[in-house]
């Protein structure tokens, strides 16, 4: 029977055996632990071999779930063999390791550190796991290395797109504005970037324009299209992604529009002074706001000592007539209807719900009687100086220009179209 011995090691030599113990023949070796480093000896051989040192992960640290596979990596052990040392990692989801989740020995030993790369652990909730390593040189089995834990983030899953305007078959202007739901998500994902996409086949063989944007707040996004898009029918999908997760979706369902490019010259004018369209157009909006009671439509034309001058109407006067244009299958029909004093409340424009009600209520609006525009649905906003209400008393025959822009929008000089809020 041979002795197994405690000894300790030290970078420069063997220190004094402790103990002694008889041990089996079958386990030919020996472990001493003084702080930091421990040393198994081999009985027979009496080759010495360290603990490896754990380099990472980290103590706690913390994973995307999308940054795995993850790599363990230790600091090489010592021996006094010559044979070559080999490594066994173990990652498991106690601390106990009675439940491994992944085990691989025979490692070869790297240059100064020793790593490998483990499988993508279980998912998809956020999960804590526990780690070790140790050496091998021939038979003889090192010690392990301190266990470790460190956590995995839950899997980050985002739903497919669902586009919510334009939808299937709506006419639009030549660069619509086009607005997909907010992807529901599971986990804690980064930036989701959507990505829009034109062409003029549902093949989507050769795209027209993309657009890219990041998601808006609220519960949609939004892009407006850069290209000039001619009369014509075209197709629409979106996609989602999260990159810093590496997760994209699938294409959302593919959604035909078509294009009918807005000229004032071939459009209906109802209810108003017949010539209007041969208005000057001396005047800009500044900003539209569709809220939930309103639509909000300023023009720098408004106020100040250029405002446009007021014309008399019953026992008052009146300053402008706020107007909206829309298609109507494929033909654009416009009437200017809202009458504004100077000062009056923009939200007397009335509730965007009730356009159909309150705007174009009876037949003098012809083609629009009773029309209500829908959510995402490209309307023309403009405003004209004096009263243009039943063919108009007016002095100044000047207009702003005709803002082309989603229903349901918001819009600013200078910024275009910035946003479309949904709604029932």
């Amino acid at each position: 029977m041979k002795q197994k011995c405690l000894f300790s090691w030290s970078a420069l030599a063997l220190l004094v055996t402790t103990g002694c113990t008889q041990a089996s023949p079958t386990r030919p070796s020996a472990v001493s632990a003084t702080g930091t480093t421990a040393v198994v000896i081999d009985a027979v051989t009496g080759v010495t071999l360290t603990v490896p040192s754990p380099v990472t992960p980290t103590v706690n640290q913390q994973f995307n779930y999308a940054e795995q596979p993850l790599t363990l990596t230790v600091k090489n052990a010592v021996s006094t063999g010559t044979t070559a040392l080999t490594y066994g990692f173990e990652v498991a989801s106690d601390a106990t390791f009675a439940n491994k989740v992944y085990a691989k020995d025979g490692i070869p030993e790297g240059s100064g550190r020793t790593s490998v790369k483990i499988d993508v652990l279980p998912g998809p909730a956020a999960k804590t796991y526990f780690w070790r390593a140790r050496a091998m040189v021939g038979s003889q089995t090192g010690p392990y290395t301190p266990v470790q834990a460190f956590g995995v983030g839950a899997a980050v899953t985002l739903g497919t797109p669902v586009q919510a305007s334009p939808g299937a078959g709506a006419t639009v202007g030549g660069q619509p504005t086009l607005t997909v739901n907010n992807v529901a998500r599971t986990g804690q994902p980064g930036q989701i970037v959507y990505r829009f996409e034109v062409a003029a086949s549902s093949a989507f063989t050769s795209l027209l324009a993309v657009a890219t944007v990041n998601e808006q707040g609220g519960s949609t996004t939004s892009a407006t299209v850069s290209a000039s898009l001619a009369n014509g029918d075209y197709f629409w999908r979106v996609q989602a992604s999260d990159p810093a997760n590496s997760v994209t979706t699938a294409f959302s369902a593919v959604s035909p529009f078509t294009v009918q490019l807005f000229d004032l010259q071939k459009a209906n004018i109802w209810d108003n002074p017949p010539d209007f369209k041969s208005w000057a157009e001396t005047a800009a909006i500044t900003s539209v706001d569709f809220t939930d009671d309103a639509i909000l439509v300023d023009f720098d034309k408004r106020d100040g000592p250029n405002r446009w001058p007021d014309v008399g109407f019953g026992s008052g006067a009146l300053e402008y007539t706020l107007g909206m244009c829309v298609n109507i299958r494929g033909t654009w029909n416009c009437s200017a209807t809202v009458q504004f004093w100077y000062g009056r409340d923009l939200a007397a424009s009335g509730l965007p719900s009730y356009i159909a009600a309150n705007w174009w209520y009876d037949a003098r609006w012809g083609a629009l009687q009773g029309y209500q525009p829908t959510c995402g649905e490209t309307v023309g906003i403009y405003a004209a100086a004096g009263n243009l209400r039943d063919s108009g008393n007016v002095i100044a025959k000047e207009r702003t220009n005709i803002v082309m822009m989603p229903f349901c929008g918001q819009y600013r000089a200078g910024a275009g179209v910035i946003g479309v809020r949904t709604r029932k």
